[in-house]
């Protein structure tokens, strides 16, 4: 009989625990002590005003076309950087621009043939401006 009594026992504290869970009064709201920190999530507001672009980090590489990932690749230069890329609409695998490799700092102009993979690079001879003609539309492709 003592095991009778301990299990009514246990089952009289279970009831006697969940009946002053259920009718216990709530606290109010505590007013905070003065030089308390509240952090309470900010209400988001409609705005007009555009949002700020992030700028690019130094340790994020930039984005490159097809076609200037193609030309970087022929250069074999992790530091090389090109600018004013510009591809014939009419002959999607002739590019020309500038560049610039950790040899040779200045920006140089160059003609990019990828389907003959080379690329040229202006190295002040006259030469260079027969290469380049290749860059107009309607030029004939070699």
């Amino acid at each position: 009989m003592p095991v009778r009594r301990i299990v009514l026992l246990m089952f009289g504290v279970a009831a006697a625990a969940i009946a002053a869970l259920i009718v216990w009064p709530r606290s109010a709201p505590q007013v905070p002590e003065a030089g308390t920190v509240i952090i309470r999530p900010a209400a988001s507001a409609a705005s007009s005003a555009p949002a700020p672009v992030p700028e690019p980090s130094a340790s994020v590489p930039p984005q490159h076309s097809a076609v200037e990932t193609a030309i970087l690749a022929s250069i074999g230069d992790p530091r090389a950087e090109l600018r004013d890329v510009v591809t014939r609409r009419d002959a999607p695998q002739i590019a020309c621009g500038e560049k610039r490799t950790a040899r040779d700092p200045v920006f140089r102009r160059f003609v990019w043939l990828g389907h003959l993979k080379m690329l040229a690079t202006d190295d002040g001879s006259p030469d260079f401006g027969t290469i380049a003609a290749v860059c107009r539309e309607g030029q004939p492709v070699p």
